[in-house]
Order: C-alpha cells, then structure tokens, then sequence
C-alpha cells in the first residue's frame, strides 16, 4: 500500500494571498484565502508590506493544516507562484526591509520610462531582455529609487542592500536568511536578466544604476531548498517556485508550442507557449515560462490592461454592493442599444499599444449612462483587448480561459464572439496554485516529465455565434482617439 502523500502550494497575489493542499496528481484538496492590502501612499505609487505577505502565507498554511492536521506528517514540500515584477531591497546584515514591496502596478518612473523611450533605448533595453520599456519592470525602479530615495545612499553604496522580487524574499525570510535566490520566469521580468544566457546582465545593470545591489542567485524552477517555515510545527523544503503567469500557463496544460492562455485576473494576461524558440516581437514581451534542468521554455507574454480592477474599481466608486455572480446578468440587462464605449487605462496602455501616459476615457456618456453600462462597456473592453493582443501573436492552436473572470458567462460568450473562435472554458480555475503542483510532482520525481500531466479536468468549449465587428471597429476608434488625446495633453 502506498504512503499518502500531499503537498503544500502558495499562489500570493496582488490582492490576496491562497495556500492549497494537493495530492500527488496535483489535484486540490482544499485550499485558504488569505486578504492582502494595497497602499496607494502617492499619485501613481502602488506599495504592499513586506511582512504582511509573509505573515498572509503562514496564516494560511496555519489555517490550512490547522483544518487538516492528519495531513501534517504526509506533507512532502511547498511550491510558490509570486507576482513576478514586483521587488522589494532589504538590509543584507539585519535582514530588514528598507523600501516597501513596489508593486507591478507602480507607476512612480513613468516619466523616466518617456525619457529612455525618447533617447531610442527601447530596442537596447528589448534585445537583451525579451521586454518593452515600461513602468512595470523593476529595472526602472531601481533607477528611479537611486535617484530619488536618498536615505538608501549610504546603505546602497555600502553593499548591504539585497535586492529581491518576491521569489526571493520568501525564500529568504521562510528560511530565516539562510537562502537567497530567484527563479529563471521570474527573474526575466525583472529588466536585468539577459534572454539569452539567462544570467545577470552587467550592461543593464548598470544602464539602470544597479550597481552594488546584491543579486540572487538563479536558479530552475525546480531548486530544492531546505528549511521553510510556514509556522505549521513542521519545515518543509521548498522544492519548485515561478512567476504566476507562467504558472498558469502550466497549470491549464499549455505544454505545446502555440497553445495560449488567458489570465482574466487584475490585469488581462495573454501568454502564448513558443517552446524553446526565443521569438521577439516589437509589441510583445518575451519570457522564459519555465526552466526545469533542460532546455527553457520560452512564451510570448502580454499584460493588457485592466481586467477584475474595472469591477474593483465600479464596486469601490459606485456600487459596493454588487456580487460578483450578479455581473453577468447585470451586463445582460443593458441590452444591445448601450452606446457606451470604455477604454480603461487606469495605468496606461499596455500591450499592443506600449502608450504609458493614456488615461481611461469613457465614450458615448449621455444622462442615462448608469454604472452597469459601464460595466458592460468594462467587459467588452477586456474581450477587444485579448483581441488586440491576440492579432499580434502567432495562430493560436487552442485558446484556454484562467482566473476568476472566467466564470463571467456575459465576458467568455463575448470573447468567443469578438475572436470569432471557441474559448475554452477549464473546470480548473486555479491554474496557477495548479502550475505549482505540476513543478513540485516533477521535482520530487513524481512525473518523469510535464508530458505526463493528467488530463483530470474537463474543458467546456464557448463557440462564437455572431462575430462583433462593429463593437471592435469602435473599441479600436475609441482607443486610437484616447491615445491621441493625451499625446495632445
């Protein structure tokens, strides 16, 4: 008889952090949600608390196996999905953090990102890195941190600062300063790690005045590391770690070349598997997903814009008593005639458009316009973006839909139609607490390799009915005057 076995998977987001059980198959057992804040302390700076996130990952392993305590013993490791672009310096000697977590939201350098834009870097900065120069990377940041937080001076040119996106820092606070390193997908989202040798690049470092920053070692997705402690009465090894798109991309069995997902989470994330083809494209961004001891396998990648933040954004603004499972309907009720068009760029416009300084523009707004026309107007925007990043990319072979979005019947029956070709629908929506899993079973050996994945869920296919051409004729006129505006501006 086989000895039960589990494993202990953490997917900590911008907005909350979930600690999940999984069996052996990576298959969830139950799992914990676990709120995270937000703090907004200046126009466009976006931060979250170091040690909230680390504490928001012990309580929910505490509360996980505090449901499940016959479960502790059986446990054989952890895996983390983390935010990806987000970073945070500390101090090497005390191990404290001396900025906040900079969220991929931040927004603080955009006026540094129009300066290396206008000085024709933007090709340099995308050879070496598979990216496009933007305030998302952490890079610029780091930059602008140099030149404008002058309390880290003397610490800076000291030596004793560590810099880490969250891979890193978990690693190193669960493990009490003991270990320190970062993987391969999340480190290529950072702006100094070179495509191509898959290493630290000394020209983007210093191009973004990152010299005498510690830099984590990096490593596959599937390092093992001993000592994590997630306060459960037991230390696990931390045995497979990675960036949650290329997580979910993973976790939603697109293990092909061409096969693509789409993340309906905060933001709209396209990612499309290129296997081990390193493409670059002048309106996407090229990643590794996924590295694990043989050759890496690459994905072209695109965050489009807001997705869940517009409903976020409705809820806090206008409507918090709205439900999610209402939305659908609340689309619904508007009917056909709704004339409002909604370009929401709270951050900018990002993939296809790389246009930093747009703003969110509201079309058609008449006395009658209430917050479910523009809710229905948010929708079709989220479904015209896949769209525009879709256009862009290589044929798609298969089209899976992620996240929480994706139980929006109004939003998959729109995408079909506005694509003009079936969405699948997975009975998971977790993929990326499931990416996790399927590292950490090919870490500990229990798949041979990702070809063996199990084909345990099952899909339901939306096929398109009438094709949106005029609702996309008007998105992309709609845009196209929003982008033109705030050049104006």
């Amino acid at each position: 008889m086989e000895r039960e076995a589990y494993l202990l998977a953490v997917d900590q987001g911008t907005s909350g952090t979930m600690v999940a059980l999984l069996d052996t198959k990576a298959q969830m057992v139950d799992a914990v949600d676990i709120p995270v804040s937000v703090s907004t302390p200046h126009y466009s700076f976006v931060e979250q608390d170091p040690q909230e996130l680390i504490r928001s990952i012990r309580e929910g392993a505490q509360k996980l196996m505090a449901a499940h305590p016959d479960k502790l013993d059986a446990l054989l490791g952890a895996g983390f999905a983390n935010q990806g672009e987000s970073f945070l310096l500390w101090d090497w000697e005390t191990g404290e953090p001396v900025t906040p977590v900079i969220s991929w939201q931040d927004g603080r350098c955009e006026a540094l990102c129009q300066q290396l834009v206008d000085q024709g870097k933007d090709q340099w900065f995308h050879q070496r890195t598979g990216l496009h120069l933007s305030s998302e990377w952490p890079a610029l940041k780091l930059r602008w941190l140099r030149e404008n937080e002058a309390g880290l001076k003397k610490l800076w040119d000291a030596g004793r600062l560590a810099y880490g996106q969250l891979d890193a820092w978990f690693l190193y606070a669960l493990t009490g300063g003991r270990c320190y390193a970062s993987d391969h997908s999340t480190a290529c989202r950072s702006g100094l790690c070179n495509l191509r040798t898959l290493d630290w690049d000394q020209e983007l470092i210093a191009g973004f005045g990152a010299e005498g920053l510690r830099l984590p070692p990096l490593c596959d997705n599937t390092a093992q590391f001993e000592g994590v402690d997630l306060g459960i009465g037991k230390r696990l090894p931390w045995v497979a770690g990675g960036l949650d798109q290329s997580m979910a991309l993973l976790g939603q069995r697109c293990i092909a070349p061409h096969t693509a997902k789409v993340t309906y989470g905060t933001c709209c994330a396209c990612w499309m598997n290129m296997g081990d083809e390193v493409v670059l494209d002048d309106h996407l961004t090229t990643s590794v997903a996924w590295k694990a001891g043989q050759s890496p396998v690459y994905a072209l990648a695109a965050e489009g814009g807001a997705a869940g933040s517009i409903v976020t954004w409705l809820q806090r603004n206008f409507k918090p008593e709205w439900k999610t499972g209402q939305l659908s309907d609340l689309a619904r009720e508007c009917g056909e005639d709704s004339a409002v068009v909604f370009v929401p760029a709270f951050n900018g416009l990002g993939a296809p458009y790389w246009d930093a300084a747009a703003r969110g523009t509201l079309f058609g707004v008449t006395a009658g316009t209430a917050p479910a026309h523009i809710l229905r107007a948010g929708l079709d925007a989220v479904a015209y973006t896949v769209k525009d990043i879709l256009s862009v990319m290589p044929p798609c072979k298969a089209l899976v839909a992620d996240g929480g979005m994706c139980a929006n019947e109004y939003l998959m029956e729109k995408q079909a139609n506005v694509l003009g070709q079936p969405v699948l629908c997975p009975e998971n929506r977790e993929g990326t607490i499931t990416g996790v899993g399927y590292l950490m079973c090919l870490s500990l050996g229990l798949f041979r390799s990702l070809e063996e994945i199990p084909q345990s869920f099952r899909d339901r296919k939306i096929v398109p009915g009438r094709e949106d051409v005029k609702g996309y004729a008007q998105w992309k006129r709609a845009v196209n005057a929003t982008i033109d505006f705030y050049k104006q501006s």
